[in-house]
């Protein structure tokens, strides 16, 4: 839902000023009468009509003391896995992942994934079909 323009703001705290009430300045202007109630309270609880957009959503758990923290563990051991890095902050590999890729650095590769060969393109199969009484290769371009 869009924010109250700043000057429709302004009209609805003119209207509170001049004795209209709640229901009244919902009407004229279209809005439900929280939506009007709501910028007469937070411009009393704040001193502006500005909308507070930028305030939305879930705060990051990378504060600065953690940022910093991080940035010390990869000073003195960067090519810690994210096991290793979560262990540190008791947060789980992924959380490590995404506050890794803020700070700009990349994650160490599993060593023991670098040589697995998916069993479709390694060389067991050819020699299975070749052996089964099957074609050994399929026309160049053809897949299934």
């Amino acid at each position: 839902m869009k924010a109250i323009p700043v000057a429709v703001r302004e009209r609805i705290l003119k209207l509170y000023d001049q004795g209209k009430s709640t229901g009244e300045i919902a009407a004229s202007f279209g809005y439900c009468v929280a939506a009007v109630r709501r910028v007469r309270q937070h411009f009393r609880a704040r001193g502006t009509l500005e909308p507070q957009t930028h305030r939305c959503g879930r705060k990051s758990l990378l504060t600065k003391a953690r940022q910093t923290r991080l940035q010390q563990l990869l000073a003195r051991q960067p090519d810690a896995t994210l096991a290793e890095l979560g262990a540190q902050f008791d947060r789980p590999t992924s959380t490590m992942d995404r506050w890794l890729s803020r700070l700009g650095w990349s994650c160490k590769k599993n060593a023991a994934r670098r040589g697995a060969v998916a069993a479709r393109r390694g060389g067991t199969k050819k020699t299975v079909a070749a052996t089964a009484g099957g074609r050994g290769r399929r026309p160049a371009g053809l897949r299934g």
